[in-house]
Order: structure tokens, then sequence, then C-alpha cells
């Protein structure tokens, strides 16, 4: 898959999916868990519930390109209510914790792997989803295997859905 072509993607995320019939409902159900679980990760970052708990919140934007005709690129960004002016700052301080340490891609190594026989391999420990935070990302996980491929990028850091396979970048 392509990777951001959208101009000052250094602050965003983006997530890259094939264009070819897509069913309406995942990318709309994809969409709203996005929101709802960066959302809940901007909230725990520092000066972040602050910002979340009065009114108007941050708006979650939006912008959308075709790469190569087969892909479709959604490029999400914080921007001030008022204006739609970008708010690199926040939107970085939320996306990398959402991909990194304690976000998505955390959540992703802790899950259980399957075996060599295709069962699920039983999970050392606890696997509780304590956090509304951890809740949500684990419906992104779910809304994102629906897809034939999917790619989750910010900066440096990617996660990829291909069919039951996935890879962390």
């Amino acid at each position: 898959m392509a990777t951001g072509s959208v101009e000052n993607s250094e602050y965003r995320l983006l997530l890259i999916i094939e264009s070819r019939a897509l069913p309406v409902s995942y990318v709309s159900r994809t969409l709203r868990v996005i929101q709802a679980a960066v959302r809940e990760v901007a909230r725990g970052v520092g000066g972040g519930d602050a910002m979340f708990e009065g009114q108007p919140q941050p708006a979650l934007l939006l912008d959308v390109s075709v790469l190569n005709g087969s892909e479709i690129e959604f490029s999400l960004y914080f921007a001030d209510p008022a204006d739609d002016t970008p708010m690199p700052e926040l939107s970085t301080q939320a996306f990398e914790p959402f991909m990194e340490e304690f976000g998505f891609g955390e959540l992703l190594k802790q899950m259980p792997q399957r075996g060599l026989w295709g069962r699920m391999a039983r999970q050392t420990g606890s696997h509780r989803l304590q956090t509304e935070a951890a809740r949500r990302l684990d419906e992104l996980r779910v809304e994102l295997r629906h897809f034939r491929k999917a790619v989750l990028m910010h900066r440096s850091r990617s996660i990829t859905f291909d069919g039951d396979q996935m890879e962390i970048e």
C-alpha cells in the first residue's frame, strides 16, 4: 500500500484501505470507532482532558484522497472548531500514544496468537480491557479486520491488517 500523500501528514493519523467494493457499513462503523478511540486516547494525554471537557471541543477532521486508483487514504487530524485550523500539537500528542506504548500497538502485541495448528494459543496473564481507551482500541482492531487490507499510520509507525495477518512496524 502507498504511504501518506497528504501535505503536512507528519502530525496526521492515516488510514489506508482498498477502494474496490467497500461495504458502506464497514467504512461508516470504522470511522465512528476510530473517532471514539482517538478521542479517548487524547483525553488521557497531558492537558487533553481539559481540552475535551469544555465546549466547543477540538474537532477531529478528515481529508480523503484516492491513491493509485485502488486505495483510499483517510487523513485524520484535530482542528480548532471555530475555524478548522489544524492543531498539529494536539494531533501529535494524541496520535503518538495511540500508536505507541499504551495505545493500539501495545494492545495488539498483547493479543493471543494462533498456534501451529490454527488454534488460539493460550495467553499468559490476564488480558482484560481495563480502560475505556483499551476497549475502544480493541473495537477498532475488530473493525479493521473487515477490510481486505488496511494500514494505520502515524509518522514512522504503521500497523497493517492483511487478511488474518497483522504487521506492526
